[in-house]
């Protein structure tokens, strides 16, 4: 005689309708929470629980040190580090606006040697000049302190200390 298994019953679990219901506000505390430093800066620090702060306050007393602020205390956003690094750094509208550049350019060699050679960058206090011919190279080279000169009177002084001119490729005009 073969018997057929027996099958198991299905166990129902009964939960009460108020396990499920979410918790009351009063219930929920914020994580984080805004505090103003020395300095002045408004910066979000990490709620510690009570249990965490009368930790931390023991420990301070009994080693009579005052408590530490939380790792993530010195968190700053990133609008004032860029800020804070923008205005540390020595940026002119020269740098980078490439109509100032050619203005000058002109200015400083004259509109011939302008048609045969670019000024590409002014960085650190060195014009990069690029050249399609050698002897536009040489004639620069001769005119180095006038060609200074004339772009120190139209960027700002002592904008440029030194040209450096590269010769190859076809300017970019």
């Amino acid at each position: 005689m073969a018997s057929t298994p027996r099958r198991k019953r299905k166990a129902t679990i009964v939960v009460p309708a108020e396990a499920t219901a979410p918790l009351p506000a009063a219930e929920l505390r914020p994580l984080y929470r805004n505090e103003t430093f020395a300095d002045g800066s408004v910066r979000p620090v990490r709620v510690e629980s009570t249990q965490d702060a009368q930790r931390a306050q023991a420990m301070a007393d009994f080693f009579g040190a005052a408590p530490g602020l939380p790792v993530r205390a010195n968190l700053r956003d990133i609008d004032s580090i860029l800020a804070e690094l923008v205005t540390k750094l020595d940026i002119r509208e020269a740098d980078f606006a490439p109509e100032i550049l050619n203005s000058a350019w002109q200015k400083a060699v004259g509109s011939f040697l302008a048609t045969q050679a670019q000024l590409i960058s002014v960085d650190k206090k060195t014009a990069v000049v690029r050249t399609a011919h050698p002897a536009v190279r040489f004639e620069l080279q001769r005119l180095r302190p006038q060609i200074i000169r004339a772009l120190n009177a139209s960027l700002g002084e002592s904008c440029v200390r030194t040209v450096r001119i590269t010769h190859g490729g076809t300017p970019n005009f």
